[in-house]
């Protein structure tokens, strides 16, 4: 079993300039573990990759697509996630999201890059 020197912790884009003042977080594939960045000494508490995804879920960060055009209502919004990647239409944002994984995800934007669809 790993201890908390051997994960690979992120803090937070809201912790502010002196950094101090929000959570780190690092994420295993059976478990999210979260600790405070004032005292990283203190034992972080741990929940599943599910129970992380729907809690971050209200708070997710949505992306339009480039493509989307000058009204910005024709295309997608992507809300990337460290265990899920939400999907959503853009003129309808009140619909629940399609989520897949980091790695469906990438597998289907290579394709369309590619010209595949």
């Amino acid at each position: 079993m790993s201890t908390t020197e051997d994960l690979n912790w992120f803090k937070s884009s809201y912790s502010g300039d002196e950094g101090d003042n929000c959570v780190e977080v690092a994420v295993q594939p059976a478990a999210v573990h979260v600790r405070d960045s004032k005292d990283s000494g203190l034992r972080p508490f741990t929940v599943s990759p599910a129970a992380w995804t729907a809690f971050t879920a209200t708070q997710l960060s949505w992306h339009r697509s480039s493509y989307s055009g000058d009204g910005g209502d024709n295309c997608v919004e992507v809300a990337m996630q460290p265990t899920a990647v939400h999907v959503r239409d853009s003129k309808d944002s009140g619909l629940r999201p399609f989520t897949t994984s980091p790695a469906a995800w990438a597998a289907f934007t290579t394709y369309a890059a590619d010209g595949d669809i």
